[in-house]
Formats: structure tokens, sequence, C-alpha cells
């Protein structure tokens, strides 16, 4: 799918701010549900919010003594990056679980790597990658339940295309590298890109290189960039002065990313607004010592999961711990 964007910032009639005015609305109604909910109130917006116990009438957690008991105010989206090709389909490459505590005003970000060899409900043991394509979110949200004692509440997917699009009606990122890197890239005579630590700025092409890059790289260090890469979106996407641009990209999202939420899903998951304005995010991201290398009987390359230490950081990501 081609994305176009033409003059997207210039405005004959002011729906940035009108969009603006209705959101605040929305937030402001949110925020009352949110109250509400925290003093243990229901009815209101709450019946969004309100789940006294996630774990009661699901098949792989009600009886799963390795069950995480989540908090009821904490809520995840999970993050899917999709490598679509026409010819070739697609795999699940990136995924990145974002938590929001609504009482402490805090968002947790951790990544699962995509060779995770885990077994997946009706179909033996794979790559975690596979899933999503094998039977939709439904398989994806069992295969976490069954392997890592947690259902993620929703899902967001986008694909290459889509997530270049996206940036593009950012105008741009500037994404906080934390390490050096190198890799193979087409955006030059000598097919080589050096990054190093600092604040880079980053267009669509440069962005989507950096998180992919695979070459000179681990899946561990993919994961870090694709947590900086969507950090530095979040951080752009409510800055004060993006705020006659935000028609723009609320469309860019409704054209580019395919999710289980509704429109009133994403205005009470826009919340914490405190913590957004800062965009303060914890990260969380799985070492060789939770993930091992290792070759499957097949003599395929992948990660083998040691459940104990992931578990013990799913705790920390859920504000367990």
């Amino acid at each position: 799918m081609t994305y176009t964007v033409k003059n997207q910032r210039r405005h004959k009639f002011p729906w940035g701010i009108l969009l603006a005015l209705a959101a605040l609305i929305f937030v402001l109604l949110a925020v009352l549900s949110v109250n509400e909910m925290r003093n243990g109130n229901p009815g209101f917006m709450t019946n969004l919010w309100d789940a006294p116990d996630r774990n009661a009438d699901d098949p792989w957690l009600a009886n799963n003594p390795d069950a995480i008991q989540i908090p009821n105010e904490v809520k995840t989206v999970l993050l899917l990056g999709s490598d679509y090709r026409p010819e070739l389909g697609y795999r699940t490459d990136v995924m990145l679980l974002v938590g929001l505590n609504t009482r402490t005003n805090e968002v947790h970000l951790i990544s699962f790597p995509r060779d995770l060899w885990v077994t997946i409900p009706g179909l033996g043991e794979q790559r975690l990658n596979t899933a999503f394509p094998y039977g939709d979110w439904q398989l994806l949200s069992d295969t976490f339940a069954s392997n890592f004692g947690f259902r993620p509440d929703h899902y967001a997917m986008v694909d290459f295309q889509g997530f270049k699009h996206l940036i593009d009606v950012l105008d741009g990122i500037v994404v906080d590298v934390g390490e050096h890197m190198e890799d193979e890239c087409h955006m030059n005579d000598s097919g080589w890109c050096v990054v190093e630590p600092g604040e880079v700025p980053m267009n669509s092409d440069e962005a989507l290189w950096y998180v992919r890059a695979r070459l000179n790289s681990s899946d561990f260090d993919r994961t870090r960039r694709a947590q900086e890469v969507i950090q530095a979106m979040a951080k752009k996407a409510f800055q004060p002065s993006e705020i006659l641009n935000l028609d723009n990209v609320i469309r860019a999202i409704f054209r580019t990313v395919l999710t289980d939420m509704k429109f009133s899903d994403t205005l009470l998951y826009a919340l914490p607004v405190s913590k957004f304005a800062d965009m303060d995010f914890t990260t969380y991201r799985l070492t060789p010592n939770d993930a091992v290398p290792g070759t499957t009987y097949g003599g395929a390359s992948v990660l083998f999961p040691n459940y104990p230490a992931i578990r013990e950081k799913l705790l920390q990501f859920y504000w367990i711990n």
C-alpha cells in the first residue's frame, strides 16, 4: 500500500483546533472516569476499564498457577510491526508491550524478540513472530497467555509503509540513540550507515532502517532500537507544536494501523496525560540470560525462553514487584 502526504500542514479551516477541542472534552470525561475507577466507583465510563478478575474465565489463565495477577489499574497494548510483502505474506517482527498505570501515571515498555521459541497452541513449537500470521490476534494472545501467564488487553499493528507514513505525517522524529550502531543501508553511495549515541533526527526511511537493520546486530539490539523509535514518535506526536497537525496524525493512524481498539478506548489509553506531557518511559528488554540463543533440532537459530527470568521482568513491568 502506498501513502502520500501532500501539503498536510496547510489548513483552510482549523480542523486541528476543532479536533483538539473535541479530544480535550473526551479526555476530561476520561479523567473523570479514571478518578471514579480509582475511588472504586462503578458506572460512568468505567465500564471500559472495570476488570475485577481478568483471569477468572480465561481458558489459559483461570487455573494456571503461573498466571500473573495483573492490577486492574494497569492496561496494556501490544504494538506489532509487520514485515508484510505481497508475495511473501508477513510476520510480526516487532512486538512491544506498552503498560499504562492509571493509578501512578507511569508508562512501561517491554519488548519480545521475534525469534523466541515458544509453544503456539494447536501448532506446536514455533517462533513467536509466526503466531499472528497463523491465527490472527486471538492465537497470538493465546500464545502469550499459555507461555508467559498474561494476555495483552489490545493490539495495534502497522506494516513498513504504514510506519513510514506515520513518521512522514509527523515530519520526522528525533531519536535518543543509546548506543553506537552501524549496518548496511541503501541511503548513501557507500551502502553503510553509522549512528552515534545522542539525539539523532531521522526521516521515515532512516527510522525504518534503524529499526530493521540486522546484518551487524542482534535481536536484542533491534528491540532496543524499536523502543527508542516508538518513544520518539510518541514524544513528537504529543508536543504542543503538533496540535495543529493533530487531525493529520489521527487520519494517518486510522489509515495505517490495524487494531481491535475502539475510538473510546484510544482516548482512555492516551491517559495519563500528565505523564505523556514529559514522556518518561521505563523500559525493559530481554537479555541473553532471559532468552538464550540456541539451535533447534531442525537447525534453526532461535532464542529459548528462560521462563522464570522473563516472569521476574514481567512482574516489574506490571508494577507487581
